[in-house]
């Protein structure tokens, strides 16, 4: 399916769908359409699930994202060139339920971000609701540290204020015991005052694995596995190509 015309430019493949179930939609330059399993993605592609829908999408570094139902998820940005500089893997989560598993680029190269937090995923695995004004996240592996979103001040630089403990100027949440959730929520009206605290309660998408939404997938298996969603990625020599640089 192509969602751009002729003369403007192709859109950025930047993985595939591995598992779509029930109601997904994928929106892309004003067009919108069903999101299908084997379906390759694209950068700037908005992604929606219904009711009692799932969708499991992974990166080319391998990335895996699983979408729980009723939830949308834009896929921000994505550099990726083996072996090379600047590489970034950046989603934006406006509701729902979602598990974030990183791929195989340096822990510096994931954003992750909602309306009311921006987190660093430091080769993790991640649980994310979002609900209206309010965020949490439930580590389930590895490390990462959440920041509420404020005007003025760029993530980066909330993280630097936190590297060496928490002092005057750190207001983020380190996350580094499996387990662990922190909530981040603003005031409705309007408001630019965010308030973030650890909770025992945590984000269960865990309720939801069913099948292999919830199983890490390395993303030339899957291309290497399907010979029409490794064409529609890589052109008729398939093979996940493009994971490796050619």
């Amino acid at each position: 399916m192509l969602f751009v015309g002729a003369a403007q430019a192709a859109p950025q493949n930047i993985g595939a769908t591995e598992t779509a179930k029930n109601e997904v939609s994928r929106e892309l330059s004003g067009a919108a359409a069903k999101l299908n399993t084997g379906d390759p993605v694209y950068r700037d592609e908005v992604v929606k699930t219904g009711q009692e829908s799932t969708a499991k999408l992974v990166f080319l570094d391998s990335t895996n994202l699983a979408v729980g139902p009723i939830s949308r998820v834009v896929l921000d940005k994505f550099v990726y060139e083996e072996g090379g500089s600047g590489q970034t893997v950046a989603v934006k989560l406006s509701k729902g339920l979602f598990r974030f598993t990183t791929g195989a680029l340096d822990k510096n190269a994931y954003s992750v971000t909602t309306p009311t937090a921006a987190i660093g995923v430091r080769g993790t695995i991640l649980d994310i609701s979002v609900v209206g004004n309010k965020t949490k996240v439930t580590l389930r592996e590895g490390q990462a540290i959440v920041c509420p979103v404020e005007r003025g001040t760029a993530f980066e630089q909330k993280a630097r204020d936190c590297t060496h403990g928490k002092g005057a100027n750190c207001h983020c949440t380190d996350l580094a015991q499996v387990g662990e959730t922190v909530e981040v929520s603003r005031k409705s009206g309007g408001s630019s005052t965010t308030t973030q605290a650890l909770t025992p309660v945590p984000v269960d998408f865990a309720a939801l694995c069913t099948g292999d939404l919830c199983e890490a997938t390395d993303y030339a298996t899957l291309a290497n596995g399907s010979t029409e969603l490794a064409q529609s990625i890589d052109g008729p020599g398939g093979g996940g190509g493009a994971l490796c640089g050619r």
